[in-house]
């Protein structure tokens, strides 16, 4: 849980006042909020109320308790810089272009993040109405994401479907799917972790619809790169629906939570 200090500043940032500004309605020094935010000391206790009731939250969400200043996206955005699943710099994609942030799915390594992950790919797949028969995760990264999604659409949803996953490598009797096998004509929600160029994943897409004739009704990841979108929206009439976007990481940027 973080310090009240950085809390502040958290709350600060994001509602785009200066050290200066709160010090100002708060009545006390500008160095007094530097010493809280750089965790030198703590805010007298008789300040509480009024801090709390500045920045619009309860007193525990104040000290860290289940704090509503950020939505759930921008602290699952949070929690992705934070464990290194979400770099910032200058990196150069699959396509051949650069982006200013790069997504490590690698480090989705609790159940926690797991979990939330998992229940996000279900709401994104209720929000948008989308019409399947199955859920298919991706090798490798995929696998995990999909299974998420498919427990959550169970225990948030009731929704019961069916799940599968693709293998790299055909087994022993050249099947390439585990689990369900999706009949000719089924709709498939396909999982995977990213797209850049789209190149890869339309290849195991290719195959899998080759060896089932299912069609697919949307493709879900975690976030995209529109050259690699639009090629499966083209390829496959079919939507390419992200958790987070690259929007939402530029806000989250610019409004200091990452």
């Amino acid at each position: 849980m973080n310090s009240i200090g950085s809390n502040i500043k958290l709350l600060r940032r994001t509602k785009g006042v200066t050290q200066e500004e709160l010090s100002a309605a708060l009545h006390i020094s500008c160095q007094a909020i530097s010493k809280w935010e750089n965790e030198a000391c703590q805010p007298d206790i008789s300040l509480i109320p009024a801090i709390a009731n500045y920045f619009g939250v309860t007193i525990d969400e104040l000290f860290g308790f289940h704090l509503q200043a950020m939505t759930d996206k921008e602290r699952f955005i949070r929690s992705m810089a934070d464990t290194e699943v979400l770099k910032l710099g200058t990196f150069t994609m699959k396509a051949g272009d650069n982006s200013d942030y790069y997504v490590d799915s690698e480090n989705f390594s609790t159940n926690a993040q797991i979990a939330k992950l998992g229940e996000f790919f279900a709401d994104r797949i209720r929000e948008s109405h989308i019409e399947f028969d199955c859920i298919a995760g991706m090798a490798y990264h995929g696998i995990s994401f999909a299974a998420a999604a498919a427990v959550s659409l169970y225990q948030k949803y009731g929704v019961t479907v069916h799940f599968c996953h693709d293998r790299k490598v055909a087994d022993s009797r050249g099947r390439i799917l585990c689990g369900y096998t999706p009949k000719a004509g089924e709709r498939i929600v396909i999982i995977d972790d990213l797209v850049s160029s789209g190149k890869t994943l339309t290849e195991r897409i290719d195959r899998l619809i080759t060896d089932t004739k299912a069609t697919v009704a949307a493709v879900i990841v975690i976030t995209q790169k529109e050259a690699g979108a639009a090629l499966i929206r083209d390829k496959y009439a079919a939507p390419v629906i992200s958790v987070i976007s690259d929007e939402d990481i530029r806000c989250a940027v610019k409004g200091g939570i990452v």
